[in-house]
C-alpha cells in the first residue's frame, strides 16, 4: 500500500478514522465530509481483481430484469429532455443498458473490464468494449448521455476520471451517476459492517451531498439528486405489500435509501 492520501474531492489531508477493520481503512474528511480509503491498495492488483471477477457478472444476470426497468425509467427522464442520441455506458457489465437503449434509437457503446461481463454482452451483439475510458481516446464531445452505475465507488481518484467525461460529453450532455449511499438508515444499525457500501473494491464512499459537491467542482451542473430503496429488492413496488411501500417512500424523502442517482449537465465544457 501507499501512505495517506489528501481527500479525493476537496484535497484537505484533515481526516477522522472512520475503520481499519477490513482489508480498507476508510477515513472522513474533516472538511467536506467525504468517506474514502486511505491509504490506497496496489492499483495494478486491483484491477486485476476486476478483470478476473465474474462476481457482477452474475449478480447482473440474476437481477436482469430488474436492471432493465431501471434503465428504462432513466432513459424515460434523459427522453424528456432531449430524446434519443449517443450513449456511453461506463463499466457496462453484460450490456444490458446498451440493449434497451437500442431498442429505443440511441447508438450505445460500453466499456467493461470483466472478461465474464463482456463475453456475455459481446455475445449479444452489443457494441462493448474491453477498455479503460482513459484508453478508449474517443474524440471530444463524442456524447449525448454517460452513465456510470455502480463504477465512481470503484475509482479512487475521480478527478482525472470525470474530467475525460466531460471531455467526451457534447456541451450541455448528460451524465448519471448511481452509487451507494454511505447515509442510508442502514450505517445507524451496522455501521462499518454494513457490506453492500464497504467491499474491499469500493474506495469512495458518497452520500447525495458529497457527490453533488463532486459533480459541481468538476464543472458539472447537478440537475436531480435523490437516494432510492430502503433494501436491495429487485421486483417491481407495486409487487409489495403497502406498508413495505410505504415505508420505502419514507426512507427516500429523508435521503436514506441505499443508492444515490444524480443527474448532471455538463455545464462548462472545455
Amino acid at each position: 500500500m501507499n501512505g495517506d492520501i489528501p481527500c479525493p474531492l476537496c484535497s484537505h489531508d484533515r481526516y477522522r478514522l472512520f475503520s481499519a477493520r477490513k482489508r480498507n481503512r476508510t477515513v472522513i474528511c474533516r472538511e467536506c465530509g467525504l468517506y474514502y480509503t486511505s491509504p490506497l491498495p496496489d492499483s495494478g492488483h486491483a484491477e486485476s481483481d476486476v478483470v478476473q471477477s465474474d462476481k457482477y457478472t452474475q449478480d447482473q444476470l440474476a437481477k436482469e430484469a430488474f436492471f432493465r426497468r431501471r434503465a428504462d425509467r432513466l432513459l424515460d427522464d434523459v427522453e424528456q429532455l432531449g430524446g434519443a442520441g449517443k450513449l456511453l455506458d461506463v463499466g457496462c457489465a453484460i450490456g444490458t443498458e446498451l440493449a434497451v437503449a437500442g431498442t429505443r434509437g440511441w447508438e450505445a457503446i460500453g466499456l467493461e473490464l470483466s472478461k465474464a461481463s463482456l463475453a456475455v454482452a459481446q455475445e449479444r451483439g452489443l457494441d462493448a468494449r474491453g477498455e479503460r475510458l482513459e484508453d478508449a481516446a474517443f474524440p471530444d464531445a463524442s456524447f449525448d448521455l454517460v452513465t456510470l452505475n455502480h463504477v465512481l465507488e470503484h475509482i479512487p481518484t475521480p478527478g482525472p476520471f470525470l474530467r475525460e467525461i466531460r471531455r467526451v460529453l457534447r456541451p450541455d450532455g448528460l451524465l448519471f451517476i448511481a452509487v451507494p449511499n454511505v447515509e442510508t438508515w442502514w450505517i445507524y444499525l451496522k455501521g462499518d459492517r454494513y457490506g453492500w457500501t464497504f467491499q474491499d473494491d469500493h474506495f469512495l464512499h458518497f452520500t447525495r451531498g458529497t457527490l453533488r459537491e463532486l459533480l459541481r467542482r468538476q464543472g458539472f451542473e447537478v440537475l436531480a439528486a435523490h437516494t432510492s430503496r430502503w433494501i436491495d429488492y429487485h421486483e417491481p413496488p407495486e409487487e409489495r405489500g403497502v406498508l413495505f411501500r410505504a415505508f420505502d417512500r419514507f426512507v427516500e424523502r429523508r435521503d436514506l435509501g441505499i443508492e444515490v442517482f444524480c443527474l448532471a449537465r455538463n455545464s462548462c465544457h472545455t
